[in-house]
């Protein structure tokens, strides 16, 4: 199964500008209406596939912090579609690929707390089929471990943000 995962360039932009937008939605929605993981969590339409492991060109090199959120966001979009999944007690071979196929890239080792997060959800989607999860060990370790996700990721950008605009 091989990948295509995105590369930012200048014929692109625009379209990285509007999956930086998906993000900040999703963001928005996990913060707003579930204070972290929740279930139809409004993330459908980010490709989180093409962009977990997104680079920029050098020409665009001056976009690493964005691209940073919108790899995070891949990571978190990927978390959302696993908490449905569980939740409906349901199981995807496509989603579960995906993961697998993640946990084989050659820079995943650089990222040793994603290679944590995608690991359990890996084990949590091999664990016995149950709307329970959360208290299966397996289920367990990933709510633990999306609850970390929530903090790093999706609060950190808003207080982030927040810093940023009391320097002005």
């Amino acid at each position: 199964m091989g990948q295509n995962y995105f590369i930012l360039q200048a014929n692109n932009y625009r379209e990285f500008q509007i999956e930086f937008g998906k993000i900040q939605w999703m963001y928005y929605d996990m913060v707003t209406d579930y204070a972290g993981f929740g279930h139809n969590i409004d993330y459908e339409h980010f490709e989180y596939e093409r962009f977990l492991f997104a680079t920029t060109d050098n020409e665009l090199d001056f976009y690493q912090r964005q691209m940073e959120i919108v790899k995070q966001g891949a990571l978190v979009a990927l978390g959302c579609e696993v908490v449905d999944l569980l939740d409906e007690a349901r199981r995807d071979s496509k989603v579960y690929q995906f993961i697998t196929t993640a946990l084989s890239h050659p820079t995943i080792e650089k990222v040793p707390f994603e290679k944590e997060v995608l690991l359990s959800m890996k084990n949590a989607l091999e664990e016995e089929i149950d709307h329970a999860w959360t208290v299966l060990p397996n289920g367990s370790i990933l709510n633990d471990k999306l609850g970390e996700v929530y903090q790093r990721y999706v609060f950190q950008y808003f207080k982030n943000m927040f810093e940023e605009a009391k320097k002005t």
